[in-house]
């Protein structure tokens, strides 16, 4: 009896070792559990292993991605347009931060100069966010956009374009419009510069940013496909290089200790 014991806690000892993958060292085996050990390999003891070894062998495995060349991402990168279904998905991209952020940057550079006044930085920043060609406000809106980038663009320019309509008919404008000159070089208007710059905002400046960026999401598909380590994702917290959970620190059961 008291040997039909120890042999069941041996047999329980190598259970919950196998469980864990954690192997009983043998200086702390006991004679009956070496004489086991010699023995044939219980089928519920190996088969933990097994789905261990079986799991871990894909993430081992599996090469890295290979890195494409240059031209194949260049031609990759090219996307064509689905207007119908960008068309539809448009409640969707004037909700997201792509459209809206580009759209608060183009309304603050126009507030700036009749608030703050004509300078280098206001000058500048109007130049990039509004203004006839609206570069900066195009590029955020066609990289960061999740589809549809032409639109995005293309709607954030005509924003741009009624800020300015509504600042211009509010009265002067800092006086961003004394240096403007007619083909004759003589002084324009502060009207005639204003019609101007409106005409040319949208006229020009929508079709230029539609195009831009459409641009700007064409470089954002190329630099992912040119480098396919941006396009891995971290793993989860807790989890091992290999794929494998890495198990918590948990008391062995009664069974597995030591009488």
């Amino acid at each position: 009896m008291a040997r039909a014991k120890r042999t069941d806690r041996a047999e329980a000892r190598r259970r919950y070792r196998a469980s864990i993958g954690d192997p009983l060292p043998d200086d702390q085996l006991d004679p009956d559990d070496e004489a086991a050990a010699d023995g044939p390999i219980d089928a519920r003891s190996a088969a933990p292993r097994a789905a261990r070894s079986a799991s871990a062998s894909p993430s081992t495995a599996s090469p890295a991605p290979a890195r494409p060349s240059i031209g194949t991402a260049f031609r990759t990168s090219f996307r064509p347009v689905d207007l119908r279904g960008d068309i539809r998905a448009l409640p969707q991209l004037v909700t997201h931060w792509s459209f809206f952020v580009p759209v608060i940057l183009s309304g603050l550079a126009v507030a700036l100069i009749p608030l703050v006044g004509l300078n280098a930085m206001t000058s500048a920043f109007f130049q990039y966010f509004s203004f006839t060609a609206p570069l900066g406000t195009s590029f955020l809106a066609g990289f960061f956009a999740p589809r549809a980038s032409y639109l995005v663009g293309m709607l954030a320019a005509l924003a741009s374009v009624g800020f300015q309509a509504l600042a211009y008919s509010a009265g002067p404008f800092g006086g961003l419009f004394d240096s403007f000159k007619d083909a004759n070089g003589d002084p324009m208007t502060a009207a005639a510069a204003k019609e101007l710059v409106l005409s040319q905002a949208l006229l020009l400046g929508v079709p230029s940013a539609a195009l831009f960026a459409a641009a700007a999401a064409w470089y954002r598909r190329f630099l992912n496909r040119a480098s396919p380590a941006r396009q891995r994702r971290n793993p989860p917290p807790g989890r091992r290089p290999d794929g494998r959970v890495a198990k918590k620190n948990e008391r062995r059961p009664m069974l597995a200790r030591r009488r």
